[in-house]
């Protein structure tokens, strides 16, 4: 128990130490902007698409019924004339109803499709997060305590912290 230990770099330990805090900090932010850009394109789908694709339904509802009264009324007041505009105003506010409709059906079908493929996803993040979050600190941490008993050991015995290796200085007159 007598002999001494053989510090040959801390600086290595410290700098490892800081890339692990970079690193940890990398992923953290890709980790959260990828569940937040899940999050985004869902309420995409429930909130903004869902909303407007809702109100169309209900506004083009409008339009085909008060087309179908201009030509109800017009029936009503000119009964042998062809009504072609109006009949046309009818036509066109029922293919956009159909059209906000099918729209609809589309959405619902996207949004479950997205829930299938993308929950099984954000499962896989989820550990990934754990480790980021817990244990990498907690590595941070050791290599911290780590870094500060050697450099006290160091201390205590000075003759035990050798600078790392450098390359040999180039000799005189080339090569051998």
């Amino acid at each position: 128990m007598s002999e001494q230990a053989k510090v040959s770099s801390i600086d290595a330990l410290e700098s490892f130490r800081s890339d692990l805090i970079q690193y940890m900090e990398k992923a953290r932010v890709a980790l959260e902007d990828a569940e937040g850009e899940v999050r985004r394109k869902r309420t995409w789908l429930d909130v903004d698409r869902s909303g407007y694709w809702t109100r169309q339904l209900k506004q083009r509802t409008q339009r085909l019924d008060q087309a179908e009264a201009e030509l109800y009324n017009v029936n009503l007041t000119s009964p042998r004339d062809s009504h072609t505009v109006q009949k046309m105003a009818v036509a066109r506010a029922q293919r956009d109803i159909h059209e906000a409709e099918e729209k609809l059906r589309k959405l619902k079908h996207w949004r479950q499709t997205f829930d299938n493929r993308v929950t099984p996803l954000l499962r896989q993040i989820d550990p990934m997060l754990f480790i980021v979050g817990q244990h990498l600190p907690k590595g941070v941490h050791t290599l911290t305590e780590m870094i500060r008993t050697l450099q006290a050991y160091s201390e205590k015995f000075p003759g035990t912290h050798t600078p790392p290796p450098t390359a040999a200085p180039p000799m005189e007159g080339g090569t051998p």
